[in-house]
């Protein structure tokens, strides 16, 4: 009996001898291999976060260095965890959609992100952002994790940044640009010129005129991020459970603080971002100006839209983004309105003299087209043939978009349309057999400069200059004088770089006779580049000068003559035709029969020919 129980013994021996190494072994290399991070892309349902990880920033890190936090108790744990996940997935009991969470100590871990929430403020992608507050402090009364700020799950993507999370912590329940929502805890205010659309703005002038950011920056945030109660339903079926709807504490400290879970699978996604330009003017001003109130003719100005024969040009700030409400910014009763007040509050008092350019060049060119309409409907009435009504209405239509849309949304595309409205009423009275008007009907310089794309209307525009009244029609309409002659550059924009004498010079030489005139002194006030002077010939004035010929050549008189009696004669320009021409390029002209010279080219000289 007892050889047996001695023989069992050692048997027993033996089989523990073999079988304790060997468990051992088995659990060392079974918590190896499952601590590698292919063998948690080893099942077809990890596979894509596995994907998203080997592409991350973490990508050098184990699965089980985020996931296990440290210490021997937690290793235990998920270990125990992860082999119930195992047993789980042979047996077909599964879950497609896991859920594992990363705690707080295994980003803080030695080596890893320790000193993170001692650095101070740093710039991520443009954002402002201190980890001290986030992860020290109750953020709006929460206390907040790693992981609700780096995601665990994002398409495509592994513990990255998650903006949405930060939209709705910031916005909810507050009002743009104040408390949470302000700007600047995010945001440095840019000290730099910016660029959009053509339309320049200096962001340094925002803290020099104590601005608003909500005056241009408006629309940038949709949603509330409201928790539509039928969402508890795809995690929880518990009533007990969804009693505890409205605890909003306890909900949060279980959702983030204790564990966890996306945001957005409670709350609705607030959007944070520049609108598009459609989005522009989706405003609360659409209640009165849309289509439905009959106003929709601001939208389509502002838009640059809706006017009959030209090309649509949307309106500068329309393209930069800017809405409504950042000029309508002046109380009258249930509305807003917009005035010079507007343009200065960002753009600083300067602006002020671009406001009434734009507002004196709209109304008198109204006044133009109109005045010539009324003239132009009178003469085909008279004719009574039913010719030009068709150009008429065109007209009409434009000057009732105007009217409606307030051209001063879109100085530009208003200019256009009532130019082209112009040269409607030009062909309808030589269809009908008159003579076309020799000019527009309103002050317009007699040349392009980039200057007129901004000083639009500058014509009639009269300022003070060394206690004397400067009137911009006389000198850049009737002299045709550039503006770089009294102003300085881009570089010193809008400077005035002549002096009174300068000033004095000039008048003191146009009331005496001028003999002994030179190209060089006509260039002391006159550009080279003189534009169009002609809707059929492109003469160049600069290659006439190079070549070394005189002013009076053509100008006959100027050098005889006081200069302001030359300009009013009449007889200031040339009278063009062939006849004058041929005095230099006879061989280039056609003869008194209207027969070109061989060789001749046509278009050396004509437009649009």
């Amino acid at each position: 009996m007892r050889e047996r129980t001695s023989k069992w013994a050692k048997r027993a021996v033996v089989a523990l001898a073999v079988a304790v190494p060997s468990a051992l072994v088995f659990v060392f290399l079974s918590v190896e291999v499952t601590s590698q991070p292919r063998f948690c892309g080893s099942c077809h349902f990890m596979n894509p976060y596995y994907q998203s990880w080997k592409t991350s920033s973490h990508k050098n890190v184990a699965c089980v260095e985020c996931h296990i936090p440290p210490g021997i108790a937690s290793e235990v744990r998920k270990k125990y965890e992860a082999l119930a996940m195992v047993a789980r997935y042979f047996t077909g009991t599964y879950s497609t959609n896991p859920w594992a969470e990363v705690d707080d100590q295994s980003c803080l871990r030695s080596g890893c992100h320790t000193k993170r929430v001692l650095l101070g403020k740093e710039v991520y992608q443009g954002i402002l952002f201190d980890h001290q507050p986030h992860l020290n402090e109750l953020r709006r009364g929460k206390r907040l994790r790693c992981t609700s700020c780096h995601s665990q799950i994002v398409q495509g993507s592994h513990i990255t940044v998650t903006p949405t999370t930060c939209f709705l912590c910031h916005f909810k329940d507050s009002k743009l640009n104040q408390g949470t929502a302000r700007c600047t805890l995010c945001h440095e205010v840019p000290q730099k010129t910016i660029t959009t659309a053509g339309l320049s703005f200096d962001h340094g002038d925002v803290k020099r005129f104590d601005m608003d950011c909500t005056q241009c920056h408006q629309g940038v945030v949709r949603g509330n991020g409201e928790v539509p109660r039928e969402r508890c339903y795809t995690c929880h079926n518990d009533a007990k459970r969804l009693k505890l709807y409205d605890k909003t504490e306890f909900l949060h400290q279980q959702h983030v603080t204790d564990h966890k879970v996306e945001c957005l699978n409670c709350h609705i996604e607030i959007v944070h971002k520049i609108p598009a330009r459609e989005e522009v003017l989706a405003t609360g001003c659409e209640s009165c100006h849309s289509q439905a109130a009959g106003h929709s003719a601001v939208r389509d100005l502002y838009r640059g839209i809706g006017g009959k024969g030209v090309q649509p040009r949307p309106a500068a700030m329309y393209l930069a983004g800017v809405r409504c409400e950042a000029c309508h910014i002046s109380n009258d009763g249930e509305s807003k309105r917009a005035s010079s007040v507007s343009c200065m509050s960002c753009h600083g008092p300067k602006s002020l003299t671009i406001y009434r350019t734009w507002r004196a060049g709209l109304t008198n060119r109204m006044e133009g087209i109109k005045a010539e309409l009324q003239n132009v409907r009178k003469r085909v009435e008279e004719k009574g043939d039913g010719a030009g009504h068709v150009a008429l209405k065109d007209v009409e239509q434009n000057l009732a978009l105007i009217e409606r849309g307030h051209g001063i949304h879109n100085p530009p595309y208003a200019a256009d349309l009532l130019l082209h409205s112009h040269q409607d009423l030009s062909a309808t009275l030589v269809d009908i057999g008159d003579p076309a008007p020799a000019s527009v009907p309103w002050l317009q310089a007699p040349y392009a400069a980039e200057c007129l794309n901004c000083h639009f209307g500058i014509e009639y525009m009269k300022q003070p200059a060394f206690g004397r009244e400067f009137p911009h029609g006389t000198h850049v309409v009737s002299a045709r004088l550039r503006c770089a002659v009294c102003h300085e550059g881009m570089d010193h924009h809008g400077e005035i770089k002549l002096s009174e004498d300068g000033c004095d010079n000039c008048h003191a030489r146009i009331v005496e006779p001028m003999a002994g005139l030179t190209a060089e002194d006509c260039l002391g006030c006159h550009s080279a580049d003189l534009g169009k002077v002609s809707d059929k010939v492109n003469f160049p004035h600069e290659k006439h000068i190079a070549a070394g010929l005189d002013c009076s050549l053509c100008h006959a008189g100027v050098d005889s003559k006081p200069h302001i009696q030359f300009a009013r004669s009449g007889k200031a320009l040339p009278k063009f035709g062939h006849e004058f021409c041929a005095t230099c390029h006879e061989g280039d002209v056609p003869d008194a029969e209207g027969t070109p010279p061989e060789g001749a080219d046509c278009a050396k000289c004509h437009v649009e020919f």
